[in-house]
């Protein structure tokens, strides 16, 4: 794949087959979360213990945002909706430590999953807000250019992740 940005906010990418693709440059990306509207202050209560820090933006009063990685245009949108439902997918932060993750889960009372690990690669834990929106933290164990490749492998296969070895009992 060859970019070329000169394109005045657009990408001309050539794909691996020889065709070209167009696409808009991407300067960021905003996750939307949402709760039930007569919750919203217990949320902003949640994330902001999760963030450690009180939202960088309150447009409403039912609505907040916390920027999670520091001077980048990376957003996460807590909103009150009516008819809430959780994500289905799970939203994971990477931290430097996740065995200091799991001990302020521990400390704030958050439930969560073992945490386990893909050798040479991450480590993680899984857990949810109050609402059931599945989020999670991981750690790379190296950096990524020097994780290894599991191929002919699926991420569904239970048996290619381990106990993680910083793990602790709750």
């Amino acid at each position: 794949m060859t970019i070329n940005s000169a394109s005045g906010g657009m990408e001309d990418i050539a794909m691996s087959d020889g065709s070209m693709n167009s696409a808009p440059i991407t300067a960021g990306v905003t996750v939307q979360v949402y709760v039930p509207t007569n919750e919203t202050a217990t949320a902003r209560s949640f994330y902001s213990t999760l963030f450690g820090r009180e939202p960088e933006f309150e447009p409403h009063d039912d609505f907040f945002e916390w920027s999670p990685i520091s001077g980048q245009e990376c957003w996460v949108q807590v909103g009150g909706k009516a008819d809430a439902a959780p994500m289905h997918n799970r939203m994971r932060f990477r931290v430097h430590d996740l065995r200091a993750a799991l001990d302020f889960l521990d400390s704030s009372g958050i439930e969560h999953s073992e945490p386990s690990q893909l050798p040479e690669v991450v480590a993680f834990v899984d857990f949810s807000d109050p609402w059931g929106n599945r989020l999670g933290y991981y750690q790379d164990l190296v950096p990524s250019e020097q994780q290894v490749e599991y191929r002919g492998t699926s991420v569904n296969d239970d048996a290619q992740f381990i106990e993680y070895e910083g793990s602790h009992q709750k």
